[in-house]
């Protein structure tokens, strides 16, 4: 019983996003049926050594996880309202209370009374912990990409290139020439925004940039992968550091050919796998190229990917209920923590103190849910992401 009530309520411990009903029932379903499953095997062992309690000492206990069970249920349904009312969520409704209560009881009762399931069930909770511990996914609304030819928007122009890899001087000496025939020189600022890994670059940045620097404005991306970020976080995350790297090397070259006040404003600019790589190109410029570099804006990088401090001016843009600037394999027994600079935005939440191995377990079910809020929320930016450090939008103008 005992380990029925800590995986129950393990279970229940808050993120900081809304939690729907259906991930609700799954998650306290999946791991209160593995604490069952791992309470029995103790039993069973410590039977074997110490002999079974007596009735009386199995019904106090009883009893009091019940009572505890029910007031943890009680004090997550209160928490989750208020997250759901800071985010402006309607608050829960009887199927989240449902899925918290009566799918996870049903299940031990079935693992208790029928003990021949409790293998499948054992699997499938450890099959649906090991799913919710999948990095984050490092790019925003994929499903939405950017054309891979040159895009116009209402103002300024966004000129993205080839992919190539593992090769990319070639693809980005390609979009350097077509930035510099395409009259980029005269621009008033060049961006270099580094895409995710499905080579997707948000809309609201590029509008963002347009807004701060007016029509004179020209963003390069390199595509580096053609996969979701996650896969490419995992599988080579490399990639973004080597692309972005190449294509500010070509910008550089052209860039110290001509006289300081005669040469547009270079602009880093990434999200989440992209700011990973656009971190890494700050530190190659500030190393090769000193005082080139105008501003780095970074997006929500992954926790503990980019550098904690900056030579040159940088601002880290998060919201504060975005689980992607929390997660790391690192958060399993320590904090994550944030790179200086960095800008918190979007409605605050209550957050409960950081717990070994639980935060990061409910990190990493925030993250199913990272995009489904409006912007500002989770892993969604708008527009203000572009704005920068305050003191560089003055000495940018």
């Amino acid at each position: 019983m005992i380990s029925v009530v800590v995986a129950y309520l393990v279970a229940l411990h808050p993120g900081t996003l809304p939690r729907d009903a259906m991930t609700t029932t799954v998650v306290t379903t999946g791991v209160t049926a593995l604490g069952a499953v791992i309470g029995m095997l103790l039993a069973r062992w410590v039977s074997r050594r110490h002999g079974q309690p007596d009735g009386q000492t199995r019904r106090d206990v009883l009893g009091v996880g019940v009572l505890v069970a029910a007031g943890g249920a009680g004090l997550a349904v209160w928490w989750q309202n208020l997250i759901r009312a800071a985010v402006g969520a309607l608050p829960v409704g009887p199927d989240w209370w449902a899925g918290a209560t009566l799918a996870p009881v049903a299940v031990v009762a079935a693992t208790v009374v029928v003990p021949r399931v409790t293998a499948v069930i054992a699997a499938a909770a450890v099959a649906l912990t090991a799913g919710l511990l999948t990095p984050a996914s490092a790019g925003a609304d994929e499903a939405q990409p950017l054309p891979r030819t040159v895009a116009v928007s209402e103002s300024g122009t966004l000129l993205r290139g080839k992919l190539s890899a593992p090769e990319f001087t070639a693809p980005a000496t390609r979009l350097v020439q077509s930035w510099v025939s395409g009259d980029g020189l005269s621009a008033r600022a060049v961006i270099v925004a580094v895409p995710t890994g499905s080579g997707w670059v948000d809309p609201a940045a590029v509008t963002g940039f347009v807004d701060r620097f007016g029509a004179d404005v020209r963003i390069l991306a390199l595509p580096y992968a053609d996969v979701p970020s996650w896969q490419a976080f995992i599988s080579d995350d490399a990639a973004a550091t080597e692309s972005s790297i190449a294509l500010v090397r070509e910008v550089a070259e052209v860039l110290q050919g001509r006289p300081a006040g005669d040469r547009p404003l270079l602009v880093l600019y990434g999200q989440s796998l992209g700011a990973v790589g656009a971190d890494a190109a700050r530190t190659w410029l500030e190393d090769r190229h000193p005082g080139l570099l105008a501003e780095t804006v970074l997006t929500a990088p992954p926790a503990e990917t980019v550098a904690a401090e900056s030579d040159s001016p940088r601002v880290v843009v998060a919201n504060r209920t975005d689980p992607v600037i929390r997660w790391s394999l690192s958060s399993l027994w320590r904090p994550a923590t944030t790179p200086d600079g960095t800008v918190l935005g979007g409605p605050r939440v209550p957050q409960v103190p950081w717990l070994p191995v639980i935060s990061f377990l409910q990190t990493s079910v925030d993250l199913l849910a990272a995009l489904d809020g409006p912007t500002g929320v989770g892993h969604r930016y708008g527009a203000e992401q572009a704005r920068g450090l305050p003191a560089c939008r003055d000495d940018l103008r």
